[in-house]
Formats: C-alpha cells, sequence, structure tokens
C-alpha cells in the first residue's frame, strides 16, 4: 500500500493538470435498517488527483483522497464514522459552456472507525486488510467553472457496506444487513 501510494504521489507531482478538492455533506444510511431513530452527520474529503483539463469537453481524471462518512442514531446524540483512503481510479467528466457534470466509482479501505459496538468491531475490523474494512461507492458533481482554476459544485457520495461473519461451524451469518451511506453537499476544487 505505501509503494502505490508513493507512486501515485510521483506521478502527481510529475504529471500536468493536478488539482485538489474539498467537499463537506451530509452523510447517512439511505437504505432500510434497525438504527433506533438514524439521522445525518457531516461527511468530509479532502483528495488531490491528476489528468483533469476541465478546456475538453469530456474528460477523465484519476485522484486519491481521505474522506470521512458515517450517520448518527439516537436523535442525533450518538455517531457512527468512518475514515477511509479514498481511490476514484476513473472519473469521467462532460463540461459545456464552464458547466460540469461527473460521474465516478470509488473503493475505500477504512483505517479509523468510531462507536462501532463490540460484535460488529470483532467481526468487522479485527485486522488491517479485512473484506469488511472495503467499501465501493459512487459518486456525482454537478459544477460550475468560475474561473479555469476554480470549480463549485453539488456533491453526492455514497458507500456501499456490509458486515457478515463465520460462525464456528463456517457457516456465514449476517450480523447486519448490507447498507448504503451518504448523502448530499458541497464540493469545490481547485486545478493547478
Amino acid at each position: 500500500m505505501r509503494i502505490l501510494i508513493l507512486l501515485l504521489f510521483f506521478l502527481c507531482v510529475n504529471a500536468h493538470a493536478i488539482f485538489v478538492s474539498l467537499s463537506v455533506n451530509d452523510s447517512r444510511l439511505q437504505t432500510r435498517n434497525w438504527v433506533y431513530e438514524p439521522s445525518g452527520m457531516t461527511g468530509l474529503s479532502i483528495e488531490a488527483g491528476f489528468f483533469n483539463e476541465p478546456e475538453n469537453m469530456i474528460d477523465y481524471k484519476l485522484s486519491v483522497g481521505i474522506k470521512r462518512f458515517g450517520y448518527s442514531f439516537d436523535d442525533g446524540n450518538d455517531v457512527v464514522s468512518f475514515w477511509g483512503l479514498d481511490l476514484k481510479p476513473c472519473t469521467w467528466s462532460i463540461t459545456y459552456r464552464n458547466i460540469m457534470f461527473e460521474l465516478y466509482p470509488s473503493i475505500s479501505w477504512h483505517f479509523a472507525q468510531r462507536n462501532l459496538n463490540n460484535r460488529m468491531e470483532e467481526h468487522g475490523f479485527s485486522s488491517v486488510i479485512d473484506a469488511k474494512r472495503f467499501a465501493f461507492g459512487y459518486g456525482y458533481r454537478l459544477g460550475y467553472n468560475i474561473t479555469k482554476h476554480l470549480l463549485v459544485a453539488l456533491y453526492a457520495d455514497y458507500k456501499y457496506m456490509n458486515w457478515d461473519y463465520r460462525n464456528a461451524e463456517g457457516v456465514v451469518e449476517v450480523l447486519y444487513p448490507d447498507y448504503i451511506m451518504g448523502g448530499w453537499g458541497l464540493s469545490g476544487q481547485w486545478n493547478f
């Protein structure tokens, strides 16, 4: 993982069309769930990437970032949150008259979590490389290029997560249902 991050960093340093982006959104459970009075929390994302050329009508870019997402419950008194390293391997965008729409898939590896109960913790985050530490997601932005360097956009990002584990007999028991976390927010991007 360290080698991959170093390679991406050196590629970013030597590449043209480098950008940084900051996004803030409302993150909450999006599917039916067992959580008592679920509500939202503040999601946060900062990313850097390259290959972004906003002057092209159809464009592709790649980015790596750090993301916070999750949900709150008990009428907002408790928060379950995750911090993850987020890779967006192929973000496609269409720009026309400074209006930009982009769509992307993402893969996340979660390196920190807060307020998980004991069963979720031991069956989902017991080792550093565990299938349950990875999540797939998707997102999109609709924005406007104010200048050739600055983009502001409406932003939506969603992560698909699940927890399951094998009991003593090796049978998979679903501990919690599959669900999607995420929501809408605002995003800003600076192109160098």
